[in-house]
């Protein structure tokens, strides 16, 4: 350990000059510029404080020699050179601290800078800095980041912060999460002892944020669970052992992207089949499923986490808000413990298409509130917010979209559907836009992006395989109601398949 004396011979300890007291009484643990005297008082034991001289008109030496004996320090530097007398040397002695002066044109701050970096040079003071300050970081466990940070620029004696991206004007190194960089740890000056814990500071954060994005994903597989369970009972008990807060008042934002169904739709894959009247019909295959639904959810994820926090009520919630992807978009789940009136978010996303569900109370609450979210954010335009409580009629398609029977009914219905082969793809949505537009193929076609014969040709083969008679007003309106709750339920927009699939 780094004592005075060892400190005087130093190139910055060369120009001070040991006036009184001893010169190896103590260790020196640091080094401080004392512009005040109460500084003086609160620095820590074993520092050597560097006196600048406005600090010097509140105090005499005397008194600047007690308050160091005090605080058990090692040595003070006076600014500039300074006599002695025999009060003071007996007093320097009788506190065993090491009083020193500076030469006139000694820079208070090249003193600062060049003894801090002798001292933190010593290999005994850098381990024993260095295993306190791990030591206690290996004692926060469980602790938040910004308790960690806290704790490691305390122990050390630097400021820690965090960084998206590393200042080249600073040292940093990096926080890998499951072994990609996620973000830097950044710090200022030279000490080797920081740049040591900052590794162990950089792991720790890397730990913390597994946990918690572990434990995120956990929840968000969790309320999907209970978005799509039979058995809600057990699909709520899960979410509860999860942390989802299903028990109390919820409020579902839904958020699509509109842009990105007409993407998908344009770069979807076309197929030919049996010409109709001198045309040859197309038809959109489907893409693949799994990268759809990324390039679907993903912006709007990132624009729903960043939003989320600033919804309405989202300060007095008892509960993080929820954001997970869902279906054709992204979920937003808002709970309370008391009933609350649902509010638009204070500003349109750009460029999303946002729906606000109803308050719902409990489990059953909160796939309803789901539900009702994204049956309005189907009826949104771009930069448009929809709340369900103002879609007047078309409530009732969405309610009954969230309906198990009704579902399972409408499914039943359509089934046969599905042994048209590579039409069974498009026969939903062809013959719910057949039926929309009041039996007219050409108001259709336009609709479907299609040619008149080849949406006839469609319908002859949808009716036939459904042994349906479309002219009769009941088929047509039965029909008409199970496409749109299969549709609105739980398929992709343009398709029948099932995103939960996905």
């Amino acid at each position: 350990m780094r004592r005075v004396s060892d400190l005087l011979r130093t190139p910055a300890g060369r120009r001070l000059t040991l006036i009184a007291g001893p010169w190896d009484a103590r260790e020196v643990d640091g080094v401080v510029l004392v512009d005040e005297m109460r500084e003086l008082a609160s620095a820590a034991p074993g520092a050597l404080a560097i006196l600048s001289r406005h600090a010097m008109r509140s105090c005499d030496v005397l008194d600047a020699l007690r308050l160091a004996g005090r605080g058990r320090l090692a040595g003070i530097v006076l600014p500039g050179p300074a006599g002695t007398t025999p009060e003071i040397v007996e007093l320097a002695r009788r506190e065993g601290v090491a009083l020193l002066a500076g030469a006139s044109d000694h820079s208070l701050s090249d003193a600062v800078l060049g003894l801090s970096a002798a001292v933190r040079a010593d290999p005994g003071l850098l381990l024993r800095r260095t295993r306190e300050a791990i030591d206690g970081l290996g004692a926060m466990e469980g602790a938040g980041e910004d308790d960690i940070l806290r704790a490691a620029s305390a122990s050390v004696g630097v400021a820690y912060a965090v960084a998206d991206l590393a200042d080249p004007a600073a040292n940093a190194t990096v926080i890998r999460v499951g072994g990609r960089p996620d973000g830097y740890v950044c710090w200022d000056g030279e000490d080797p002892a920081a740049a040591i814990v900052a590794q162990v500071v950089a792991t720790t954060l890397g730990r913390v944020r597994a946990a918690a994005r572990e434990a995120e994903e956990a929840r968000e597989r969790a309320l999907l669970a209970l978005l799509g369970a039979k058995d809600i009972r057990a699909a709520a008990r899960r979410a509860r052992h999860e942390g989802v807060p299903v028990d109390g008042w919820h409020v579902a934002v839904f958020l699509r992207d509109p842009s990105a169904d007409r993407a998908a739709v344009r770069s979807a894959d076309r197929a030919a089949v049996p010409s109709v009247g001198g045309r040859a019909e197309a038809f959109r295959a489907p893409s693949d499923a799994a990268s759809r639904g990324a390039a679907v959810a993903d912006p709007v994820l990132r624009e729903a986490r960043r939003t989320a926090a600033a919804l309405p009520g989202a300060a007095g919630l008892s509960a993080a808000p929820l954001v997970t992807r869902w279906q054709d978009g992204v979920l937003v789940v808002l709970t309370t413990d008391e009933q609350t009136a649902p509010g638009d978010p204070d500003a349109p996303i750009t460029g999303m298409a946002v729906g606000v569900g109803t308050c719902q109370e409990g489990p059953d609450g909160l796939r309803r509130t789901a539900s009702q979210a994204r049956a309005a954010a189907a009826r949104a335009a771009a930069g448009e917010v929809v709340r369900f409580d103002r879609l007047g009629v078309q409530a009732i398609l969405a309610e009954l979209a969230g309906s198990e029977s009704a579902l399972v009914a409408a499914r039943d219905m359509l089934a046969p559907l599905d042994r048209l082969g590579a039409l069974s793809a498009h026969a939903v949505p062809t013959l719910k836009a057949y039926l929309d537009c009041w039996g007219s193929r050409t108001r259709a076609a336009e609709l479907l992006s299609l040619h008149p014969n080849a949406v006839a040709h469609r319908i002859r083969r949808i009716a036939d395989a459904l042994d349906a008679d479309l002219s009769d007003p009941q088929t047509r309106f039965a029909l008409q109601l199970a496409c749109h709750v299969v549709l609105g339920h739980d398929c992709l927009p343009g398709t029948t398949t099932p995103l939960s699939s996905l």
